[in-house]
């Protein structure tokens, strides 16, 4: 039966080769998806270090808060793109012609901050520290190192791994946004425009976004363990996170207008604004039934329960027989 360290070393394996692989088109910068690729690659890889801290031993080159630094340096970038782009294709062509020449100003100030901070990623990526990072993984996969714990069966130890996770991200404060508790009973306050509360509240919505992410890297790595109820929670994890990021954006385009022309957007540009008012409405509406149904007692119960459920015989018999790992 597959062990915990087995299932480790895959997940080290494939997210280091995906690094590998999207490393030189970062360095060339011509397609923005390498950029978008390789962060995707550190932040799993990330997720993994964080999982089986207490599986495997890494050399001393290799650490999350390394991984993290390289992500770090690639997220103003993909965030930048990601934004110019919805600029370009979602608004633009759709605003009067003076709200467009106000846009295009912001965009050309967008991407030059693009070009600032590729250049600090790429940088970092020559540097020293990324050397030494990629030199350790590669070590490591050569001759890897293990605790004990990684001989346990992936069977036995994948819902102690996952359930305090998704238990803490069922804990986070975002649950709580805009409802008042009466008793052991939720009330969902009326919200008609939710610009002003994301305004306020945002950030804990933005960080349950992050969180969800995580814990859906996190279940990822176990996902031929369970069966299609575990895989239907994944995936309504990344619908969750998906929406989450929408309704973040339209904060985040406030503050760009702000910042970068000292303009306020509903003032400066009333269509774009609207625009954007219109589609937060529509995420926000979308998001409380999320938020109504995982406060419900059936559902985190639900959610919970997927994770106790013992594998499928399909996977089980799926996986590859194996011997004990040495643990040096």
């Amino acid at each position: 039966m597959e062990t915990l360290g087995q299932v480790a070393y895959e997940a080290v394996e494939k997210y280091y080769r995906k690094i590998s692989k999207h490393e030189p088109g970062v360095l060339r910068d011509r397609d923005p998806e390498a950029i978008h690729q390789m962060r995707v690659g550190l932040r799993r890889l990330r997720t993994a270090l964080e999982v089986f801290s207490q599986t495997v031993r890494f050399p001393k080159g290799v650490s999350i808060q390394r991984v993290r630094a390289v992500a770090s340096s690639l997220s103003p970038v993909r965030d930048l793109d990601v934004m110019m782009l919805a600029l370009k294709e979602q608004y633009y062509p759709h605003l009067p012609r003076s709200e467009q020449q106000q846009l295009a100003k912001l965009i050309k100030k967008l991407d030059k901050q693009r070009e600032e901070a590729l250049q600090k990623a790429l940088h970092l990526l020559r540097g020293d520290r990324y050397r030494k990072l990629q030199q350790g993984l590669g070590e490591w996969l050569a001759q890897p190192q293990y605790r004990p714990i990684a001989n346990l069966p992936i069977t036995l130890i994948a819902p102690d791994i996952l359930l305090p996770l998704v238990c803490h991200l069922l804990l986070h404060p975002g649950w709580q946004v805009a409802v008042d508790w009466q008793g052991d009973r939720p009330t969902f306050l009326a919200i008609s425009d939710p610009a002003p509360l994301l305004q306020k509240s945002g950030e804990d919505l933005h960080d349950l976004r992050k969180q969800t992410k995580r814990v859906r890297y996190q279940m990822e790595l176990f996902s031929r363990v369970y069966g299609e109820d575990f895989a239907c929670q994944v995936s309504a994890f990344a619908e969750l996170q998906e929406l989450l990021g929408t309704l973040h954006d339209g904060v985040v385009l406030h503050e760009f207008f702000q910042r970068q022309l000292g303009l306020n957007l509903r003032e400066a540009s009333p269509c774009l604004a609207e625009m954007i008012a219109l589609e937060q409405t529509r995420q926000w509406q979308l998001w409380r039934s999320h938020q109504q149904d995982y406060l419900t007692p059936a559902k985190r119960h639900h959610v919970r329960q997927v994770l106790l459920i013992a594998p499928t015989p399909l996977a089980l018999n799926g996986m590859a027989s194996a011997g004990t790992i040495s643990v040096n």
